[in-house]
């Protein structure tokens, strides 16, 4: 199976997931870590995308260790390649509000040469420790414990669908009392931040 085929088919089973409200049927340990990630991608969506491309590839080669991100590591591979030619433009079409303009490891917490192992991961440049431990443990249980990367990328993708409907929610919202009222007032505009960013 090709990257974009394995990116449409995680979304269509994400999908499901959302529409049946299925989210307890993962594992804790993933809900734990990913939720932690979409709690904080309005600070950091390149880790959510380098995520996303890291999964993919594990997908495509079950060998490959993902925490190995750069060619320039031995049995390394391109993940910015990965993201710039697949993640990136898919999320730009089902996640536009969360998407890197042109690849996640252009940032400074993705592009450092530093293994995403437990160990040298530490160093990355990612100030909120809580979100860092949680990357790094996504990618320890995929590589040491050998639990399925699908199951990572569908409950990922099912939490930014069910972000993405919140989000439009509160935009129809704004439409709603914006046509009733004529214009936004500052109340509620600062209700809707306070909601988005709760």
């Amino acid at each position: 199976m090709k990257e974009n085929q394995i990116l449409e088919q995680a979304y269509k089973k994400a999908e499901i997931i959302v529409k049946r409200n299925q989210f307890n049927t993962f594992n804790e340990i993933i809900r734990k870590d990913i939720d932690v990630l979409i709690d904080n991608i309005g600070k950091n969506k390149s880790l959510v995308s380098a995520l996303t491309t890291s999964l993919v590839k594990k997908i495509i080669e079950p060998k490959q260790d993902i925490r190995l991100h750069r060619t320039d590591f031995e049995s390394g591979y391109s993940a910015r390649s990965l993201d710039t030619k697949f993640t990136s433009p898919f999320f730009k079409k089902y996640f536009p509000k969360y998407a890197n303009k042109e690849s996640a490891f252009l940032t400074l917490a993705t592009r450092e040469q530093i293994k995403w192992t437990k160990e040298d991961g530490m160093a990355l440049k990612v100030r909120n420790t809580a979100l860092k431990n949680s990357f790094l443990n996504i990618l320890e249980q995929i590589e040491i414990y050998q639990r399925k990367p699908e199951d990572y990328l569908y409950y990922l993708f099912a939490k930014l669908i069910q972000l993405s409907l919140y989000d439009e929610m509160i935009l129809q919202k704004a439409a709603k009392q914006t046509q009733n009222i004529g214009t936004l007032n500052i109340n509620l505009i600062l209700e809707m931040l306070q909601k988005h960013f709760a």
